[in-house]
């Protein structure tokens, strides 16, 4: 027997939950209500995350209801998704949430065209989220990506940041899961980075977005409240997987005790897919590749907050008596917030999860 009730991970002053579970009003009454207890207000929402079954309603729906339940004070950066299987219950829905407790001293700023509650991106003292872009050419998905980073950086500009400052990014793009779909839009948007860059994490989408676009990208960011860089480290462990063209991106980052994953995959060092027919045994490497990253900060302790669980949908979905569908579903026991979405494939055949995560480190 499984529960999905939501979870909240608190560190300093974030707050992030796990996917909630049933009809769009109930789950933001139960967002919310988690994030009270947590201390956290609608005011303090930064990032909604919404992913919905692209077959079951329509991305301008979702963001008008959303509007609609949303406190008055609310103002958050807004990304929606839309896949084949959104979260472990009816699959129809499933939305997590980011909030930051700002104290009245701390730099609070919004930059971009408001929709309703929804802002292109805001600073919330020393973390900056952007919402989800599309590009606005539309002659390809490689013109889309370039169109969709420059918009980002204009944001990232008008808060006080840059590129540079950027910790996660989260790519959503519908192509076909080969590298001869994803590499030239990849390639675009690693010329936007020095290296080392952020964590990155891309997913293949069953359908296109919103306006027939092709790909989105979000994006967050940390920066001292003085506009200066704040000291980062990266880790790439050794015999680690790697892609198979080369990228700005390394497998964790850390900065200010609050550490990145980007998403981990069953491959080895040459891009060749482990354990191809067996899911539960590409979870548990995946999870292991996790653990790998944050030991190589060589930190006393630490503590996972989040993970986004990313997979191909198994014969017969999650309900079926497969060790695959077991091991997507025991990652939703426990105390970490976990948001578990499938997908009709991912980035390579026969890769069958990919897994990121948000974590705290104790360095001292």
């Amino acid at each position: 027997m499984h529960s999905f009730g939501i979870k909240v991970a608190r560190v300093g002053n974030l707050r992030l939950t796990g996917g909630a579970t049933g009809t769009l009003p109930e789950q933001v009454g139960s967002i919310m209500a988690a994030l009270d207890r947590a201390e956290a207000g609608p005011g303090d929402l930064a990032l909604l995350r919404v992913f919905y079954r692209h077959d079951a309603v329509t991305a301008d729906k979702l963001r008008s209801e959303l509007a609609a339940r949303l406190p008055p004070e609310t103002r958050c950066t807004l990304t929606l998704v839309p896949v084949a299987q959104a979260g472990p219950a009816d699959g129809l829905l499933t939305i997590e949430a980011i909030a930051v407790v700002a104290h009245k001293s701390q730099l609070r700023c919004e930059a971009g065209l408001s929709e309703g509650p929804f802002v292109a991106g805001l600073r919330r003292g020393k973390f900056v989220f952007l919402s989800a872009v599309v590009g606005a050419e539309a002659n390809g998905i490689v013109a889309e990506t370039t169109s969709a980073m420059m918009q980002l950086g204009a944001t990232l500009k008008a808060l006080g940041a840059g590129f540079g400052d950027v910790v996660r990014m989260n790519r959503w793009y519908h192509a076909a899961g080969t590298k001869d779909d994803w590499e030239p839009s990849a390639r675009a948007v690693a010329g936007f980075y020095a290296e080392p860059g952020p964590i990155a994490t891309a997913i293949s989408l069953p359908s296109l977005l919103a306006g027939g676009a092709s790909i989105q990208i979000e994006l967050m960011a940390m920066l001292a409240e003085d506009g200066t860089a704040l000291p980062k480290q990266h880790s790439w462990p050794e015999g680690s997987w790697d892609w198979p063209i080369h990228l700005p991106y390394k497998h964790g980052l850390a900065c200010c005790g609050l550490g990145f994953v980007g998403g981990q995959v069953s491959l080895d060092a040459n891009s060749q897919v482990i354990d191809p027919e067996h899911l539960d045994l590409q979870v548990a490497r995946s999870l292991a590749n996790i653990e790998r990253v944050i030991a190589d900060f060589g930190a006393k302790s630490h503590e996972i907050l989040h993970l986004g669980v990313y997979f191909e949908m198994p014969p017969g979905g999650l309900g079926c008596p497969s060790q695959g569908a077991e091991a997507l579903m025991d990652l939703s026991l426990g105390y970490i917030p976990v948001a578990l979405i499938g997908f009709d494939h991912l980035s390579y055949p026969k890769m069958r999860v990919e897994i990121e995560a948000i974590f705290e480190l104790d360095e001292t």
